[in-house]
């Protein structure tokens, strides 16, 4: 499977739940949607649907490395956190790029992927204070 950003094939990260791909180059994450909702729920933080997050339908993203469609920009975060993911409308596969350098296996590309969700989610929870 190749990388959305940069075209380097990524390689399988494993861990007893789950598989991710990671890109070499860029550091890029591929995670599956299910297995993303899996690591979000079991860390007490709300599935991918109650994330929020605002399309960005200008956003140039690539293509998705399993169906091969453009794949969509979601834009989160707050101020000091600005985030984004892209995903498949298709598969429904997430991609984090860039984000992700030290995630070198499984665990510690989870723990990553949890920190990002944890601020990607931050302006929804403020607006609902």
């Amino acid at each position: 499977m190749d990388c959305p950003s940069c075209n380097v094939e990524m390689s399988d990260l494993e861990g007893d739940d789950q598989t991710l791909r990671k890109c070499g180059d860029c550091g890029g994450l591929w995670i599956d949607v299910a297995d993303l909702n899996r690591v979000l729920l079991h860390n007490n933080l709300p599935g991918l649907e109650s994330q929020g997050g605002k399309v960005d339908a200008e956003a140039l993203t690539g293509q998705c490395p399993e169906c091969q469609v453009d794949l969509v920009r979601v834009d989160g975060g707050d101020r000091q956190h600005p985030l984004h993911y892209d995903t498949c409308e298709s598969c429904g596969g997430i991609f984090l790029e860039s984000e992700f350098q030290d995630a070198t296996d499984v665990k510690v590309a989870v723990e990553e992927i949890i920190v990002f969700f944890r601020h990607f989610g931050a302006k929804r929870k403020m607006a609902a204070l």
